[in-house]
């Protein structure tokens, strides 16, 4: 049975309005009510570079945190959970609730427990009653090794390249698949790239400017590919949406041959949740693989701080983990081989 701390009285008045958002009423540590309080001056929350204003994407995030916490009190059965609610025993029964009730994955889950710590110490800062086991809340992630990453190479490029397509709605999907392929960019920013934003590079190739949304980073990349440079100054492609995108992008796959058995996670329409077994690749493959087919395709072709550049990524060990290297491990491999050869040498 789960033992849950007793709610404390609230009994920490705000002294000045103007000096905190969140007025003497609100000031009731229910972990909802802050969450609305914490939506709503979204856009004046400061951020770490200085900046004002959350972006879209942390705002929908805390939005559907908010019915994580609303199911997982339904799920104990209790009214409403606040900050002095979580000890150890709560944060440990709320990890077990994300990843056996919900089945979410590992790094899911724990991008969740790292809101709820972010929440947390918020409430903290504005001198709101909380538990003193926030501090040690701490999200996860999946070892790198032990993520599964499914990637089209460019013999798969080939193939989608040449297939033939009887619909202009599929034909529509290959030329930005295409483009995804070469520009290494979130689906977020691949699918809403207009004319606009194409420019004539000095050697032939185009430059396409994208302000990254998740990110709010500008980049630029070039594209010298004849076929991609051909589709965005001659063919350049209509509109549509990711969810669109995603299903008729394994439908093209499919057509191209793109059918090698791979170890992959599909998602099972009856329980709503991905499922990790062995399946055609182009039923694995989504958009944002096209981005890290690029970071994979020309890792170690073209130097690493370009591509991070590229992808936007400001830690080379965010991006070794992004495409599943870990370059330690060839660099003692490397210096071990080379230790060998040079005592050869000796002989």
């Amino acid at each position: 049975m789960m033992l849950i701390a007793k709610q404390a009285p609230f009994a920490m008045p705000i002294k000045n309005d103007f000096l905190n958002p969140f007025s003497e009423k609100e000031c009731k540590t229910k972990i909802l009510d802050y969450l609305e309080e914490f939506i709503l001056h979204a856009p004046y929350r400061k951020k770490q570079n200085g900046e004002i204003g959350l972006r879209k994407s942390s705002v929908l995030n805390y939005i559907n945190f908010k019915l994580h916490i609303k199911n997982f009190q339904d799920h104990i059965r209790y009214h409403e959970l606040t900050f002095m609610d979580l000890n150890r025993n709560l944060v440990e029964n709320f990890t077990e609730w994300l990843l056996k009730e919900r089945r979410y994955s590992e790094n899911h889950a724990g991008r969740i427990l790292m809101t709820l710590k972010t929440l947390a110490l918020d409430a903290k800062k504005n001198e709101l009653p909380t538990h003193n086991y926030v501090n040690h809340i701490s999200g996860f992630s999946q070892r790198g090794d032990k993520k599964i990453i499914n990637i089209l190479s460019f013999e798969d490029l080939k193939k989608i390249e040449k297939v033939a397509l009887d619909k202009k709605h599929l034909e529509n999907v290959r030329n930005w698949l295409i483009i995804g392929f070469w520009i290494g960019q979130r689906v977020s920013d691949l699918l809403t790239i207009t004319p606009d934003q194409l420019r004539d590079a000095p050697n032939g190739g185009v430059y396409v400017d994208i302000l990254q949304k998740k990110t709010d980073k500008k980049v630029t990349i070039g594209v010298i590919d004849p076929l991609a440079m051909e589709i965005l100054r001659n063919n350049f492609p209509r509109k549509l949406t990711a969810q669109r995108f995603n299903c008729y992008l394994k439908l093209v796959l499919q057509k191209a041959g793109i059918t090698k058995m791979v170890r992959g996670s599909k998602f099972n329409k009856k329980t709503k949740r991905k499922e990790l077994g062995i399946y055609p690749k182009y039923s694995v493959i989504c958009s944002h693989d096209l981005r890290r087919s690029f970071a994979t395709n020309f890792f170690g072709k073209i130097p690493t701080p370009i591509l991070m550049t590229m992808t936007g990524h400001s830690k080379e060990s965010t991006f070794m983990g992004y495409i599943g290297r870990d370059p330690n491990r060839d660099n003692y491999a490397d210096a071990f081989m080379e230790g060998v050869m040079k005592l050869n040498s000796v002989k």
